[in-house]
């Protein structure tokens, strides 16, 4: 299992630069990056990262913005990221007195950087491994009964007409009341369920063919397709290594 590093930094060229650092590190990493907030918080929501590195200023157009700080102070309320390494980057004069004492950060990189001081706070947090927990259930309710289905047991997921369709790798199928796509990935809390539309989920330890070109996903065992949504297309090419 490769280990997966979230880059969080609103500059086109730190963002590289940081991207490069990371590589020398580590090779093989898989290196999610966002540009702000919301982008960053989709995809901790979406995957499981094992080690951030956070910008403090997210939006420099507003007068002492620290939307870096608040996008930590959320995912430590996040159970699996309590305690995953946290690598703050700032230009600021001291912020370590706050990143150290109330968000639990490893450490802090100073702009410009320091490759020599990146390299050994990514050694140190690349050591650490979110735990992804193979047996997490996600409860359906259909007429007063719970159904707690592991994640394990789901091919995909579909939504038509406010009703969520279950397709299960013994074949069967469960209709569900309606969930939206990010209410079943953020009680997923893992990496193995991906979006492939607005209404589609699919789990990718069953997935057999990708295809981008005609937006098509075929899983194994003839256990069926479902579509890739347009506006998703270059996101699943990232994600199976298409692009």
């Amino acid at each position: 299992m490769e280990k997966a590093v979230l880059i969080v930094e609103d500059e086109e060229q730190q963002l590289n630069i940081l991207q490069r650092l990371v590589r020398n590190v580590n090779q093989t990493a898989d290196i999610y990056l966002a540009r702000n907030v919301a982008e960053a918080y989709r995809t901790l929501m979406e995957r499981t990262i094992d080690v951030f590195v956070v910008d403090i200023i997210l939006e420099p157009e507003k007068a002492g913005d620290t939307s870096g700080f608040q996008l930590i102070d959320r995912l430590r309320k996040i159970p699996k990221y309590m305690f995953t390494p946290v690598i703050v980057v700032s230009a600021l004069e001291d912020p370590t007195f706050y990143a150290y004492t109330e968000l639990n950060c490893l450490g802090y990189i100073e702009k410009p950087y320091d490759p020599k001081r990146i390299a050994e706070l990514l050694q140190k947090a690349l050591c650490y491994t979110t735990s992804r927990n193979e047996e997490t259930t996600i409860n359906f309710r259909k007429s007063g009964i719970l159904y707690p289905l592991r994640i394990k047991d789901i091919v995909y997921l579909e939504s038509r007409n406010h009703i969520i369709y279950v397709h299960m790798v013994s074949g069967s199928c469960l209709k569900a009341p309606y969930k939206t796509c990010k209410q079943i990935l953020k009680e997923a809390d893992g990496d193995s369920l991906v979006q492939c539309s607005r209404s589609a989920l699919i789990n990718r330890n069953y997935v057999l063919i990708v295809d981008t070109v005609n937006r098509l996903i075929t899983f194994k065992d003839n256990l069926g397709r479902v579509d890739i949504g347009i506006t998703y297309r270059k996101k699943i090419a990232k994600e199976f290594g298409n692009s």
